[in-house]
Order: structure tokens, then C-alpha cells, then sequence
């Protein structure tokens, strides 16, 4: 079971759709924050918020992890999605638009600079627009909407490289590279669909559903850090699904998990990937540790764990990082709408306004 030894909240008076930890290219130590209104924070402008992370001592001189802000720039609608890769920032928003940032840590601001924005990328026949739900960056930007589209951007081009128009009769809730040529993207008919986008029309090449007798929303998904083929996904049901691209049709591995809550985000730990998190509209953060992998008989090498799920869930341990500070009260009856995991730092965030931080995790 994981353990952790510094826990620190700081409110913020708005609500946290996204998280996204820095990688090495800015610090390891510094993360970002995205907001969305609603009726709790209902004066407040939405953001983005650049936070350093750090230790000090406290008067009873132990070690406490602090949550300092670096900047922040204003945000015109919710942010749906959030990202970073190498200094480059994106923002996904409910009026349909994504911006691209600027993180400089030589600055002597050390500020969010705006670069370039794409404007109502989303929109529904009747030209309305609709909110961008996700995306994700790689050599480009892919995104995904409620107009069940999807559009690649080159980050030096003012228009889309690629446009996949109407390509899913269903709202695509996140999407995520799986190659360099393709992405996976998950609806709320509980379906998961790889697309090639060097293809000319807008048809899946691959379709995944997660239960022929249950057609509950997928709200989210990641892929396996060394074996891409490996994705797995959230339900609005609290289903987690294990999914091998190489193989059609359903799930190799289905776990139940929030005692049936919404899962809002799930993400595979970058250095441990035996093990996920995911976060839930109960308030609760779940750690799933499946332990190491397993060396099968006529196996070339090691065989990841999420794999054999099915044969050796009695091992898969669950251990409930939330319950601190839900005992205190302060996460009790708020949805956690998202967390990222890096090394031993983990950032969540909801709609109590504040953003919950697990340092020092014990991986």
C-alpha cells in the first residue's frame, strides 16, 4: 500500500478542472492549474496559474510542502483540458478555442506568455460553438469537442493541419497520442476509437466498447508510459477498463472501483506503471498498485500486470490518498475533477476550491 509523509491544501476561491505537472525541461517541482466557474465561485474569472513547489520547516521544525504562485494569466471560459511538453503550454476551453503558452524559467517574471489561440475550432452544424473537451501535445496539438471532432494543430500554423469533422455521433470527452500517426479518443457512449490522421477520411481504424450491456460515458484515459498499445480508461460508472490496441472489441481487463462514482481523470505513474490513479466525483483519490510484472511462460520479456488483471486481482492493492483530508472534511461532498502524478508528487484538484497536493509519495 502507498504511503505519504507531506500533505498541503491551499485554497484558492476557484474551482480546479486541470492540473498538468512541468517536466524536466521547466522543474520537476512546478505544475500548473486551470479553473471553471460555477454557482459556488460564481464572480470569479477563470485562469491558469504557474505554482512552484517546495519544502520549508515548520515551527515544530518538520518538513511541510508549500504551494507558492508564479504567475497566472486570465482564461476566457472553463479550462477543459490542460497540457505541457518543453516549455509549451495549452489550454483547452468551453467556448470552443485552445491557446498556446509560453513557460520561461529564465524569465524574470517567470510568466505565462501567450503565443497563439485558434479560435471556435469547435462548433455544431448549426455554427454554434461548443466547448473543446481535451487535448493533448506531442509534435502537435490534438484536440477533441463536444461537436464530436477532432483537429491537429501545428503550433506554428494559424489553421488546423488536419481536420477529422463530425468524425463520432457522441460528445469525444478526452483524447491522448498513441503514435506519432494516431490518437485515441474516448465518447460518452462508452466507446474507445483510434484514429490515423495521415488517413483522408474520418473512420476509426480501431473501435473499442467497454460493455455491450452497459453504454456508460468514458470520461478519460492515459496510456501505459512504455507500451503505448496499453490504454486505460474511466467510466462514469467507476469501471476501469485495460485496453490492448493490438487487439479489437472489448477491454483485456475491467475493474470496479469509487463504489460506482464518476471517475473524472486517471493517470498511469510515469517511472511505475504498475500502478494508476485515478480521482472521482466522490471526492476520493484511489492509488491501484498491481504490483510487479509477471514473466509468462513463451513471454520474450515481462508482461505488464494490467494484462492479467482478470487472474490476479486479489493482488491489485487500493489505497484511498483522500481519506486524510476527507476525515477532515475538506474534500467531503466536492467532486475531485482531476489529478497528475510525477516521480513522488501528486496534484489534485475540485470543486472545493482548492488544490490538494501529496509530496514525498512513497513509490
Amino acid at each position: 500500500m502507498s504511503e505519504y509523509s507531506m500533505f498541503e491544501s491551499k485554497f484558492i476561491g476557484r474551482n480546479v478542472s486541470k492540473v498538468k505537472i512541468c517536466d524536466q525541461s521547466f522543474g520537476a517541482e512546478s505544475f500548473l492549474s486551470g479553473t471553471h466557474t460555477s454557482q459556488t465561485f460564481v464572480s470569479a474569472d477563470n485562469e491558469i496559474i504557474l505554482w512552484s513547489v517546495g519544502v520549508e520547516q515548520s515551527e515544530e521544525d518538520v518538513e511541510e510542502p508549500t504551494m507558492s504562485k508564479s504567475s497566472s494569466i486570465s482564461h476566457v471560459g472553463d479550462v477543459m483540458g490542460l497540457d505541457y511538453k518543453g516549455g509549451i503550454a495549452a489550454a483547452a476551453s468551453s467556448n470552443g478555442s485552445v491557446s498556446m503558452y509560453k513557460l520561461d524559467k529564465m524569465s524574470s517574471s517567470t510568466g505565462l506568455e501567450p503565443l497563439h489561440s485558434w479560435s471556435a475550432l469547435h462548433s455544431f452544424k448549426s455554427g454554434r460553438k461548443c466547448p473543446c473537451t481535451d487535448l493533448c501535445i506531442e509534435d502537435n496539438i490534438a484536440t477533441c469537442g463536444e461537436d464530436g471532432s477532432i483537429h491537429i494543430l501545428d503550433m506554428t500554423r494559424p489553421t488546423p493541419v488536419r481536420s477529422l469533422v463530425s468524425c463520432d455521433s457522441c460528445t469525444l470527452n478526452s483524447i491522448i497520442w498513441v503514435s506519432p500517426q494516431s490518437v485515441a479518443v474516448v465518447n460518452t457512449s462508452g466507446q474507445l476509437k483510434v484514429f490515423d490522421i495521415r488517413q483522408s477520411g474520418t473512420q476509426p481504424i480501431q473501435k473499442f466498447i467497454l460493455s455491450s450491456a452497459d453504454f456508460s460515458s468514458l470520461n478519460c484515459l492515459d496510456k501505459h508510459p512504455s507500451q503505448h498499445h496499453l490504454v486505460a480508461t474511466g467510466s462514469y460508472n467507476g469501471v476501469l477498463g485495460i485496453y490492448d490496441l493490438r487487439q479489437d472489441g472489448v477491454p483485456v481487463t475491467i475493474l470496479e472501483g469509487h463504489s460506482g462514482s464518476s471517475i473524472s481523470d486517471i493517470k498511469f505513474h510515469c517511472r511505475s506503471p504498475d500502478m494508476l490513479f485515478t480521482s472521482a466525483y466522490d471526492g476520493t483519490v484511489w492509488q491501484w498498485n498491481g504490483g510487479k510484472p509477471h514473466q509468462g511462460a513463451g513471454d520474450s520479456g515481462e508482461q505488464s500486470v494490467w494484462f492479467l488483471a482478470d487472474a490476479v486481482k486479489h493482488r491489485i492493492e487500493v489505497s484511498e490518498l483522500t481519506s486524510l483530508y476527507t476525515q477532515a472534511g475538506s474534500m467531503s461532498g466536492y467532486p475531485v475533477n482531476c489529478l497528475d502524478v510525477c516521480n513522488n508528487m501528486l496534484v489534485c484538484g475540485g470543486d472545493n476550491g482548492a488544490l490538494h497536493l501529496f509530496y514525498d509519495l512513497h513509490i
